[in-house]
């Protein structure tokens, strides 16, 4: 029989071979059972990643809608919100302002006139709202406010008014310097163009398109500055005048309701929408995460298994270099 032996030092290099291998693979091991996942999911995937890679994609393009629908559901909601409080104000000042037809003093017109200027200034300030840093009704410009103080508006439309010669002639006037678009729009509006639609999932996209020159708010704008242009002295001279604006403003506000409410339904309705888009991208995202798992957890009893059989192996190596460290030809020979 043949036999086949090898020095020593080429037995020390294969124990360290072996060793090293085996170290790697307990530390492979420890941190597989450690996080859950294959620590070499090269290896795992026998070297195709492309089903992997492509769910990874996958879930970093619904993180991004995600977010972006996010940040747009809080602007929508912002804008809900204003257009409430916008609604509340058209509303109570259009009651308050077309009671005057039973006013028999002047006071009282002076103290309706002054309060609807207190609630213009009031609804400015409802559309110069802000979320996450921007300016929810100034469109593509969110950086600054969406329109003008309270005393700019009413000085620019003042010289619109002021040679009126009757309370339906300041209305006309009025209604039109808000619908003009070299009016309110822009002497007034201090945002830009309506954001565009962005990609919310996919194939998927939506947007908030209002902002503070939108026809319905213009209107509602338009009623409460009829009023509080009675405050500013329109017509001072002339109570009848003045009581008559004053109505006639309670009246601009009253007809543009249904505008108001047609223009929250249609947010609702994107927020609706946008909501359903959200479950379906959260749905997707988590089946796609159990897809991911399936590739990537380790089986945790497998593991702990080849884990065991590994330090028994080093253990071993350990062992077998520790005994031929011992031998020597001194030692045999006795």
């Amino acid at each position: 029989m043949t036999m086949v032996s090898i020095g020593d030092l080429a037995r020390s290099m294969m124990l360290q071979r072996h060793t090293t291998t085996a170290k790697s693979d307990l530390a492979r091991l420890a941190e597989s059972l450690a996080s859950g996942r294959h620590a070499d999911q090269a290896a795992q995937a026998r070297g195709d990643l492309g089903p992997l890679a492509a769910i990874e994609g996958a879930l970093m393009r619904i993180d991004s809608w995600q977010s972006a629908a996010t940040s747009l559901s809080g602007r929508l909601g912002a804008m809900q919100t204003a257009l409430g409080a916008l609604r509340g104000i058209a509303d109570t000042q259009a009651i308050n302002l077309q009671r005057l037809t039973n006013a028999t003093r002047a006071d009282e017109v002076d103290r309706a006139a002054r309060d609807a200027r207190d609630h213009l200034d009031a609804a400015l300030g409802v559309l110069n709202a802000r979320f996450g840093g921007q300016s929810v009704f100034a469109g593509t410009r969110g950086d600054g406010p969406a329109v003008v103080s309270t005393d700019v508006l009413l000085d620019r439309l003042w010289p619109e008014v002021n040679s009126a010669g009757t309370a339906a002639e300041v209305r006309d006037r009025v209604i039109a310097w808000f619908e003009d678009p070299s009016g309110f729009a822009a002497q007034a509006y201090r945002g830009g163009s309506a954001q565009g639609a962005i990609a919310v999932g996919p194939g998927e996209t939506a947007g908030a398109a209002v902002t503070a020159s939108d026809p319905a708010i213009a209107l509602t704008l338009a009623g409460l500055a009829m009023a509080a242009l009675v405050d500013r002295g329109l017509f001072a001279d002339r109570p009848s005048a003045r009581q008559m604006v004053a109505e006639m403003a309670g009246g601009v506000l009253a007809n543009g309701a249904d505008a108001r409410v047609q223009l929250a339904a249609g947010l609702g309705s994107t927020e609706q929408r946008l909501a359903e888009i959200q479950a379906r991208n959260a749905a997707e995202h988590t089946a796609l995460g159990i897809a991911r798992s399936g590739m990537v957890s380790a089986d945790p009893f497998a593991t702990a298994a080849d884990l065991e059989s590994a330090r028994v192996q080093l253990e071993t190596l350990f062992a077998i270099t520790s005994r031929l460290s011992g031998m020597s030809l001194l030692g045999y020979l006795r």
